[in-house]
């Protein structure tokens, strides 16, 4: 997996990060969804525990906390194992965020969304 990490990061996960960091959780999943799908080796548990973090944000800011919650915990599970970076990405900070987030849920009414301000952006090392 060291070697795959260690690639360069495909446009399409270039584009999947710059649609999470502008706030576009749902074009997010709809990109990663389509290279998790495509990928038969390790990475795709990346794709896709990025792609769970993106539809928790996308559900916590729709006060779906239930929904958020679960997929935030799944999605973290699937990126921790690429701890610290893989394809130029930050994971460790990916997940640093994430339990954040999974904190600020747990703390909100069921009827309160997630602020902004505890969704920092995904970022690249290289």
């Amino acid at each position: 997996m060291e070697s795959d990490c260690s690639k360069n990061p495909p446009i399409e996960l270039l584009r999947a990060i710059e649609q999470f960091n502008a706030g576009e959780y749902y074009e997010c999943h709809e990109s990663l969804e389509d290279l998790w799908r495509g990928e038969p080796g390790k990475i795709r548990d990346l794709y896709k525990g990025i792609l769970q973090i993106a539809v928790s944000v996308y559900h916590a800011k729709r006060s779906n906390r239930r929904g958020a919650l679960r997929l935030i915990s799944s999605g973290m599970e699937l990126t921790r194992q690429f701890v610290p970076r893989c394809l130029g990405i930050d994971t460790g900070l990916v997940i640093e965020m994430a339990g954040r987030i999974k904190e600020e849920l747990a703390r909100l009414d069921p009827e309160q969304s997630l602020s902004p301000a505890f969704i920092p952006k995904i970022r690249l090392t290289r």
